[in-house]
């Protein structure tokens, strides 16, 4: 008995907790917390990135190619469902941010469905601002 208090009271023994505890808990606040923080940042740059490249093909839909529309209104679709499942992974969330992604992730599917053939793109501008708006994406 008398071994194992003279071990807890080792300073090597109490380096090794410590720096194993140190490191789990870094562990445990990389994992849960700031990965999915990275992972949410990256979808809204993604979503940036995507709005500007195909701006042209959101603003006029009916004048560009079927594979570069479809193509558009498929990466479209994605990043909504990538930006709720993002966003549905980070473990702090506030109402009104709830709100916004929210309706970020309709206005995505909305523009999705106005390039296909015979769909209203009339807003398709709007929605673009407003998605913009609510990410915090500044304008450039």
């Amino acid at each position: 008995m008398n071994w194992l208090i003279n071990l807890f009271q080792s300073t090597v023994f109490q380096t090794v907790i410590s720096g194993v505890l140190i490191f789990t808990i870094g562990q445990i606040i990389q994992r849960f917390f700031l990965k999915p923080i990275q992972k949410y940042k990256a979808t809204i740059g993604k979503i940036d990135n995507k709005l500007k490249f195909y701006a042209n093909v959101i603003a006029n839909p009916g004048t560009w190619s079927k594979e570069n529309t479809l193509e558009c209104l498929n990466k479209l679709r994605q990043l909504s469902c990538d930006l709720e499942t993002t966003y549905k992974q980070l473990l702090f969330k506030r109402k009104d941010r709830t709100i916004k992604i929210a309706d970020s992730a309709s206005r995505l599917i909305r523009l999705s469905n106005s390039l296909g053939p015979g769909n209203n793109f009339i807003h398709n501008d709007e929605d673009v601002e407003k998605i913009r708006e609510n990410l915090g994406i500044p304008k450039l």
